[in-house]
């Protein structure tokens, strides 16, 4: 995606990136940087608390532990990027669209109940493909249509994970000012040493874009998002209980509507996130134009929400659209 992050590896991440022909970050793919190989060099011996995946209560901690971190002071950052594809006929195949990369940091709370309060922050700004720069314009290939580029930039997008009498895991969270319980299967299988975990989130509600007032921008009354999120990491790792946080990298495809600045209204089809993620030890690891433009841009998403955000109204690419614009008239 970034050629001069493609060219110049920042860590031993970077380089097994590079050497898999991996064009974005975001939080995974079939990476497995993160495990050791059956015939590669042997990780040192560690300490190994066996986690039991069928524990509900064992299941949600693991899942912070890789996710982010159990320590409620350290800041967990993580990178994604990849290709977002248009869904416009059934007779037609996929059209790549755009890029998209993107950043995203997390800090957790454990509860006294076994809960965790998740706090997140996230950003991301879509690239053209061809060159792999960022943009402000695009041309829309259905309508021949330039349309102002509007980039995810959502300030608080906090959740409630729990271990639910209904649903075993499940996440409570606000969704466009609608908050939902959603049940929470955490997928684990072990290979040898190597830990694959699944998290998916199926949701539909209110959109707050109605079509009535928001002619062009609006994909109708209800949002239906589907995000799966895949992760690789070392199960050494995560049962080791001298630590706080476990490595991964995976990825995340999110299924949804069409965006509102493509102007696309209520047209038939959507979209489709296909892109890699990684967890990262520091922000200073991000492809250099990816930070430099959060730098200059956005640069409090670097930080977590502080605690006082718990409770308020989530942002959504929706939302946060609404917000910040003015419906367009609707066409002739």
């Amino acid at each position: 995606m970034d050629s001069n992050w493609m060219n110049k590896p920042h860590s031993r991440r970077a380089a097994l990136q590079s050497a898999l022909g991996i064009g974005g970050v975001a939080a995974g793919s079939l990476l497995l940087g993160a495990c050791a190989s059956a015939n590669g060099p042997q990780r040192a011996s560690t300490k190994r608390v066996p986690v039991d995946f069928a524990d509900p209560v064992q299941s949600l901690r693991s899942f912070i532990k890789l996710t982010g971190n159990l320590d409620p002071t350290r800041e967990t950052p993580g990178w994604f990027g990849g290709t977002v594809f248009g869904d416009s006929r059934r007779d037609r195949p996929l059209q790549p669209l755009f890029g998209v990369q993107g950043f995203g940091v997390v800090r957790t709370e454990a509860q006294p109940d076994g809960s965790f309060r998740i706090f997140n922050r996230e950003c991301a700004f879509y690239t053209d493909l061809k060159t792999g720069k960022f943009i402000d314009q695009w041309k829309n290939p259905y309508t021949s249509e330039m349309c102002d580029v509007k980039p995810i930039h959502n300030m608080t997008v906090n959740a409630h994970l729990i271990v639910s009498p209904k649903f075993g895991t499940a996440i409570e969270m606000d969704f466009d000012g609608k908050l939902m319980q959603v049940p929470l299967p955490l997928g684990w299988n072990v290979f040898d040493d190597k830990l694959f975990s699944t998290f998916e989130v199926h949701t539909s509600f209110p959109s707050e874009l109605t079509p009535e007032k928001w002619p062009r921008e609006s994909a109708g009354k209800v949002l239906r998002i589907a995000e799966i999120f895949q992760r690789v990491a070392s199960l050494a790792d995560l049962e080791n209980p001298d630590t706080t946080s476990a490595d991964f990298s995976g990825t995340w495809t999110r299924i949804g509507p069409w965006l509102p600045w493509m102007r696309q209204g209520q047209t038939d089809g959507g979209l489709l996130f296909r892109t890699f993620m990684t967890k990262l030890e520091s922000a200073d690891l991000l492809p250099p134009d990816l930070r430099a433009i959060i730098k200059e841009r956005l640069p409090e998403y670097f930080r977590a929400p502080s605690p006082d955000t718990w409770g308020s109204k989530n942002d959504s690419s929706f939302s946060v659209y609404a917000r910040e614009n003015t419906p367009l008239p609707a066409q002739k």
